[in-house]
């Protein structure tokens, strides 16, 4: 028992105390679920109301597996004997005294008699639960639908955003499809309006301020893309440069080499007015500048000087150096222009088609998970009744405990800041709290609009609002050395040591136990022929219809089959020296990024039995 104590760090306990706010970073196999129901355990011990524990997680498995664990543990204090419930205390951090020893056994009957239980959540259905509570003051039909799948919705709104361009042609939003339909192309849009769409609470976010979001949102872009939009920039140039460009193309045919002589052809030509701006710019620019829009490479020789002689030869390098910065201004200044319209009706088309699909949920009662968030934000923070739905709210909720935060988004940091300003505003009248763990490097939903910088964020405030103090788990209980050697090589690296300052160096208690990490090398695609192009219909009663089959994945399935007959036919050894036992297949987990080509591994794993 004491051997197992010892593994209990000061900071886990000092994490776990319920009358000290906290924050937590905690790395995967560092045991932060454990801490987080102890946190739960500790804030129970010292009398919190049941129903006054507030636990937000990211999904419902996480919620319920808190919840399973919190019941768990309760039951493992209430059924312990005195020897086994002195050791549970111990390594919780409390202190193992009579009066404790009767709370701990008493809490599995508490909490099964409660009415009001501690709530273990998901953060929509905290905000779903406040909409429902607030739907007036919320502005949200009561008894509204919650809408989990929303695809079909979005290509709804889609085609509702397409029918009325083609019935109002010269609108806005019908121009600014055209627009984005003849630059990037029908697939590429569909794919911009949707991402733009399933960003909305951020569009709402940038732009809430604003009488008129789309007119505040371009002049922005157009602000910090510092270009004006009236400027023609090939137009400028020409009217600029004309007198320039006539002398340099003097100097070309006065030194009249081949290639000279069709670049002074080039500028005559585009001196003339009786061709449009683009295409005389276009014949100036191939003087100039490479096709990769580079100048060209033209420096003193002797031929040159002899026939320009020194004064000339100097004006001509001159007169290049110049007239090529000019023109690489003038095109950046034109991809500036582009960029801006692009944007205008990308931000045109997207807004009218986010009234499209607000329009359809309201017609139908329905909100969607980003209008739990934006709704719950906007409640909480912008409307009349704001402070006194922050005291309603303030009421229920005494302790507030938060995991996984990394996952968490700027939104739902918003939305939680006015419950921390009432906490932080409370006074001593009764007991508050509020605890958060996660790890910035296990941050894997940036495509729900998680931001893992949001948790240095609220560590900052909590250390500055309410005296929060911030602790470290960096002691595995899950992962071999090797592993942990692994992940310590990574985050230490240098190219990516500016991005992760606080990386803590990592280490595990189980430094006896076997592990490896192997590299497996690449597979290449050794299919190098080039399809046969022929004109002729293929008869396909009579010819077959050749498929070429990517076989990479199968024979990296191969090279997974022979790594693990490999470990199995060493009798590789397992566990540690306590426990040591052989390799079995069932000890062996495969993880793939997603199931694309799980079956051309499954058919190489049965091939090799």
């Amino acid at each position: 028992m004491t051997q197992m104590l010892n593994t209990l760090s000061q900071d886990v306990i000092n994490a776990g105390n319920p009358r000290q706010n906290a924050t937590v970073s905690a790395s995967a196999g560092t045991g932060k679920t454990w801490l987080l129901v102890t946190r739960m355990i500790r804030l129970l011990l010292d009398g919190a109301r049941p129903d006054g524990i507030l636990a937000i997680t990211f999904t419902r498995k996480a919620a319920a597996e808190m919840q399973t664990r919190l019941r768990e543990r309760l039951l493992i204090l209430a059924s312990a004997d005195a020897l086994a419930l002195e050791h549970e205390l111990q390594r919780m951090g409390v202190p193992v005294t009579a009066e404790y020893r009767l709370a701990a056994c008493g809490l599995y009957e508490a909490l099964l008699r409660t009415p009001r239980p501690p709530r273990t959540t998901t953060f929509h259905a905290f905000c779903q639960d406040i909409l429902r509570r607030f739907p007036l003051e919320a502005e949200v039909a009561p008894g509204f639908e919650l809408l989990e799948a929303t695809r079909a919705l979005e290509h709804e709104a889609l085609d509702a955003l397409y029918s009325e361009a083609t019935l109002a042609p010269n609108s806005p939003p019908a121009i600014a499809v055209d627009f984005l339909y003849d630059r990037i192309g029908g697939t590429a849009t569909e794919s911009a309006l949707l991402n733009f769409l399933a960003h909305r609470n951020e569009w709402w976010a940038y732009t809430a301020h604003a009488h008129d979001p789309l007119v505040f949102a371009v002049n922005d872009t157009q602000r910090l893309l510092n270009v004006d939009p009236e400027l023609d920039p090939q137009a400028h140039f020409l009217a600029t440069h004309c007198a320039d460009i006539a002398a340099f193309a003097l100097l070309l045919q006065k030194h009249g080499t081949e290639t000279n002589r069709a670049h002074a052809a080039r500028l005559d030509d585009a001196l003339q007015n009786d061709v449009d701006n683009a295409q005389r710019f276009a014949l100036i620019q191939r003087a100039f500048l490479t096709q990769e829009q580079q100048p060209l490479k033209r420096k003193s020789s002797k031929a040159q000087l002899q026939a320009l002689g020194a004064a000339d030869e100097a004006r001509f390098l001159h007169l290049h150096e110049q007239l090529a910065a000019r023109l690489i201004d003038a095109l950046d200044l034109l991809r500036a222009q582009q960029t801006l319209a692009q944007t205008r009706a990308w931000q045109c088309a997207g807004q009218q088609l986010i009234e499209h699909y607000q329009r359809i949920k309201d017609e139908r009662r329905q909100l969607d998970f980003n209008d739990l968030e934006w709704n719950t934000y906007t409640l909480l923070n912008r409307s009349d009744h704001a402070h006194w739905v922050q005291y309603k709210l303030d009421q229920r909720i005494d302790h507030v405990l938060i995991d996984e935060f990394q996952d968490t988004n700027p939104i739902q940091w918003r939305l939680l800041l006015p419950l921390l300003d009432e906490l932080a505003a409370g006074g001593d009248e009764r007991a508050r709290s509020v605890f958060l763990v996660g790890d910035a490097k296990q941050s894997i939903y940036r495509f729900r609009r998680a931001d893992a910088r949001v948790f240095s964020t609220a560590q900052h405030w909590l250390q500055t609002h309410v005296h929060a103090e911030s602790f470290s788990l960096d002691v595995s209980r899950r992962s071999a050395q090797a592993i942990i050697d692994t992940v310590n090589a990574v985050f230490e690296a240098d190219a990516i040591r500016e991005t992760w300052l606080e990386f803590p160096h990592h280490t595990t208690h189980h430094e006896a136990l076997w592990g490896r990490v192997e590299v497996l090398p690449l597979i290449a695609d050794t299919n190098t022929d080039p399809p046969v192009a022929t004109n002729a219909l293929r008869n396909p009663l009579l010819q077959p219809r050749i498929v070429t089959e990517d076989q990479r994945y199968q024979r990296e399935g191969v090279q997974i089959a022979q790594c693990i007959a490999q470990l199995i036919a060493a009798r590789t050894v397992i566990g540690e020296a306590s426990n040591a036992r052989e390799l079995h297949y069932a000890d062996i987990m495969i993880l793939v990024r997603n199931r694309t080509h799980v079956h051309a591994y499954e058919s190489a794993l049965r091939a090799a039995g």
